[in-house]
């Protein structure tokens, strides 16, 4: 199998094309048409790589693609000053995995314990090795039966009896002997448990190496009371389960992760291919919508994605924002914060629009003045090591007898670093109390300059 390591946006080849461009447009057609695509030519285009001759190129997707004859992986492109040797490679996955700590969208059984001791593996057996861990720790301890609806016929009246199932299915045809009932049992056989394990064979199917196939051959045997079938994201979407088993909520959440990105038909567990893809746009903006919520929720209230309001007063042209915060002490001060996954060098702001698209300031402000807020920040991730000053822009409102201003804060955030890694998280909680901080000073000293004109 030939191994490509490429960025966002990165290019390759040496790889068997028409096998690959098959994969990416089958994965494309069954998963990611729904994800921020309106127009019905983009959907029948995938958009995970894009192919001229006998070059692939990456779009905005991280993640990895197996086929039969070639393993993709991808990493984002904060990261492209830097090889793509097994060192640097290990730690970008230790960021990605961070990242991930945050979202509320994806979630993984990933401590930096276990991420320390699996060195030295390819991106997909890496994920199936802490996958087949979590697995194999949560079901040996816990097992799990549910209570689940069966429809029975029974010589001896079970549960309830089903009048209209009895009548049409047993009376009509001569067996009024056997009773339609329908039961809840409890079941060691039930449908997360056969999901578990649809997701444990899919996987055993990709692993490479004998520890972790064994560790997934225990989960199997584990289950085997489980019946063996086809399982797909919409069966767990529909299970409920006590929260006295509250582990298996992570287990819900990766099986959904595998099967979300899977073609399926009869022969499933022998397909070579796979993959893992996750657009880095999402991931940046929830890893701060969720970093927030985990740091600042004493004193902020953190709405992610808030779309309640119009921009118009006939409703329409529904505003959203990536995360609307609302202060819990000082009344009336809201912040709209928008998250761009942009890399914004030194030398692009040196302009007079410091690198900052006008189509971005352009929302960010008709969305302000709607909201009435007075501060709106535009965070990126950061470009190097350094983390670039800020940049301040005002905008004044001619409607407004007072002269309410606006004031853009647009700042880089320590979203990555080669060199201190493990001091990421406090140095990002440093940055956004002193961001926070300077928009309720700008709050306050607005209300001033409005008092005094009063």
């Amino acid at each position: 199998m030939q191994l490509h390591k490429v960025f966002e946006y990165g290019a390759f080849n040496g790889f068997d094309r028409q096998l690959l461009e098959f994969y990416v447009k089958e994965v494309w057609n069954e998963r990611f048409t729904d994800i921020d695509v309106n127009d019905e030519d983009l959907e029948k285009k995938q958009r995970i790589l894009s192919f001229v001759d006998n070059t692939a190129i990456a779009q905005n997707y991280i993640g990895f693609i197996q086929t039969e004859k070639d393993q993709v992986e991808i990493y984002p492109k904060v990261f492209r000053n830097y090889n793509l040797t097994a060192q640097n490679v290990e730690l970008f996955q230790k960021h990605i995995f961070f990242w991930f700590d945050y979202c509320r969208k994806w979630r993984f059984p990933i401590t930096k314990t276990s991420l320390d001791r699996f060195n030295h593996l390819d991106f997909p057996e890496l994920i199936i090795k802490l996958i087949a861990e979590r697995f194999l720790d949560v079901i040996s301890q816990s097992p799990i039966s549910l209570y689940e609806e069966i429809e029975e016929g029974v010589s001896m009246p079970r549960g309830t009896i089903n009048f209209s199932r009895y009548l049409s299915q047993r009376l009509s045809t001569g067996n009024n002997n056997i009773i339609e009932c329908d039961l809840e049992p409890l079941q060691f056989d039930n449908s997360l448990n056969r999901a578990i394990k649809y997701v444990t064979r899919i996987l055993l199917n990709k692993a490479k190496f004998t520890e972790t196939q064994q560790k997934l051959q225990e989960i199997i045997f584990i289950l085997d009371e489980v019946e063996d079938v086809q399982c797909t994201s919409w069966h767990l979407s529909t299970i409920k389960i006590n929260r006295f088993y509250e582990d298996y909520y992570e287990l819900i959440d990766i099986c959904k992760l595998v099967l979300d990105q899977q073609i399926y038909n009869n022969q499933f567990y022998q397909q070579p291919q796979w993959c893992l893809l996750f657009p880095m746009e999402y991931i940046f903006e929830d890893f701060i919508a969720g970093f927030l919520e985990k740091k600042f929720n004493k004193k902020w209230l953190v709405e992610y994605q808030k779309s309640e309001m119009f921009l118009t007063d006939e409703k329409v042209f529904q505003m959203r924002h990536d995360i609307l915060l609302t202060n819990k002490e000082v009344k009336n001060l809201k912040i709209i914060v928008d998250t761009k996954y942009k890399l914004r060098s030194a030398k692009a702001r040196e302009d007079k629009k410091r690198g900052i698209s006008q189509s971005d300031l352009y929302q960010v402000t008709s969305y302000a003045f709607r909201r009435g807020c007075n501060c709106v920040l535009l965070l990126y991730p950061n470009y190097s090591e350094t983390i670039q000053t800020r940049d301040y822009f005002s905008i004044t409102s001619p409607f407004t007898k007072n002269s309410e201003v606006i004031k853009v804060i647009a700042a880089e955030v320590p979203f990555w670093s080669m060199k201190e890694f493990n001091n990421i998280a406090r140095s990002l909680e440093n940055m956004l109390s002193d961001i926070l901080s300077e928009c309720m000073r700008l709050k306050s000293e607005a209300s001033f300059v409005i008092g005094s004109q009063l």
